[in-house]
């Protein structure tokens, strides 16, 4: 099962007048932790590549777990945060497994160069 369907969220393109729109929501319009998740909507290919990049850092040099939590600088009005090995979304008490997240963004990304 790939984490789009794990997570219940839904990938939609929108095309309006020639322009093309991307949107990450819940399934059936489920409301729950989850919905955090929906912050993928903000994401263009060079920010989910960027954030990818962040998060494939932590994931592959093995961090020392007494380095401070990071504060990803890919969106400005939604506070993503890695906190080795864990991936945080606005402060909020839900946390998700950072290889979830990286795991996200891979389908996101292969959807946004769809």
């Amino acid at each position: 099962m790939n984490k789009k369907d794990k997570y219940g969220l839904e990938f939609i393109k929108l095309k309006n007048n020639g322009l093309v729109g991307y949107n990450c929501i819940r399934k059936n319009h489920i409301v729950d932790k989850n919905n955090l998740l929906q912050f993928l909507t903000y994401l263009d290919e060079s920010a989910t590549q960027f954030l990818l990049r962040e998060v494939n850092f932590y994931l592959n040099c093995v961090p020392d777990l007494s380095w401070t939590p990071y504060d990803s600088m890919v969106l400005e009005h939604i506070n993503l945060q890695i906190d080795y090995p864990n991936f945080i979304i606005d402060g909020q008490s839900y946390i998700f497994p950072l290889t979830d997240i990286r795991d996200l963004l891979y389908e996101w990304l292969t959807f946004l160069q769809s």
